[in-house]
């Protein structure tokens, strides 16, 4: 991995082809270490992440399934605690998105929907939707 501009791009090598690294490339918005300049966030990259363990737990199976080792138990285990502590890294997020909000004065925790059970209303979802993001002009960032 070879970072060319700290925070903002970087480039991981890839097997086989011509060698071409492959960039990754994160949103910077207000030219810090670098010039301003479209890309993409952490908690996207953690979504990928998430994925890409539901592959590799799945593909684990499907090889203990072909070849039993008692050992995949364990690596199972491992990479399920490793997609749950993804998930809370993007809750982390944006708790601190809320937070800010909270301190710009453009969000009261108060005046939020809340379910019958009292805590925040949040959208459900069922196998295979897709919830779209909100722009940032309708939520106050």
């Amino acid at each position: 991995m070879n970072v060319i501009e700290p925070g903002h791009i970087y480039e991981v090598h890839q097997l086989d082809g011509d060698g071409t690294p492959l960039r990754i490339t994160f949103v910077n918005r207000d030219g810090t270490g670098g010039a301003t300049h479209e890309g993409t966030q952490t908690q996207e990259i953690l979504r990928v992440i998430i994925s890409l363990f539901s592959v590799l737990i799945d593909r684990t199976n499907h090889c203990d399934a072909c070849l039993p080792w008692p050992g995949n138990e364990r690596i199972i285990k491992a990479m399920s605690e490793a997609q749950r502590q993804a998930r809370l890294a993007i809750v982390f997020h944006e708790q601190r998105v809320l937070e800010r909000l909270v301190d710009k004065g453009t969000l009261d925790p108060a005046l939020v929907p809340f379910m019958e059970n009292g805590h925040w209303q949040t959208p459900r979802m069922g196998v295979g939707q897709v919830l779209k993001a909100l722009p940032p002009e309708d939520v106050g960032v």
